[in-house]
């Protein structure tokens, strides 16, 4: 009689766990890369026009890493991590001034007939508004990978890239 007590208790379990697992495999962040790839331009031009801009010889330079592409309606909402620096070309070196690191955002971008358009960023708040405004923002596998310290490649990677110079030209740290 003991046996036919627990099946009850067994089949409610399964289900829970059941449940459970299909819940966390729906929320995990998936990357649809050929929306990564036609949206990141946009996004990377946005950003560096954010940052700002200081005279010919000086340029933003940003990486990003995408952490999620979901499905907002006609719209994309892509959360990311992106790492800045001001770069200036000073005679035949580069040197870095200002910057960012590890700043997370999502970008709502929506396809037009020419690629995509941002339509607006959120960013996650400083401080102790940082961890909660990250969990509102991303999915809750994206927070986690956010919040375990996800990073883009550093900026100096792709630096002599944007002044037209050979990959390896050195970068040196600003006074």
């Amino acid at each position: 009689m003991g046996n036919v007590k627990r099946w009850p208790v067994l089949a409610g379990v399964g289900v829970v766990v059941t449940a459970a697992a299909w819940w966390i495999v729906d929320e995990m962040p998936t990357v649809d890369d050929a929306v990564a790839r036609e949206a990141l331009p946009p996004i990377d031009r946005h950003v560096r026009a954010l940052a700002g801009s200081g005279g010919p010889e000086i340029r933003w330079v940003c990486t990003q890493k995408v952490i999620e592409t979901r499905p907002d309606g006609e719209r994309v909402k892509i959360g990311l991590v992106a790492s800045c620096d001001e770069v200036a070309k000073e005679g035949g070196e580069l040197v870095t001034r200002s910057g960012f690191r590890r700043r997370a955002m999502v970008y709502r971008v929506e396809r037009t007939p020419d690629g995509y358009r941002v339509l607006d960023r959120e960013l996650a708040k400083d401080g102790a508004g940082y961890s909660p405004s990250v969990k509102e923002m991303f999915s809750w596998v994206g927070a986690r990978r956010v919040l375990d310290g996800a990073s883009p490649d550093e900026p100096k990677s792709v630096s002599a890239a944007a002044f037209g110079l050979p990959a390896g030209t050195p970068v040196r740290a600003g006074r």
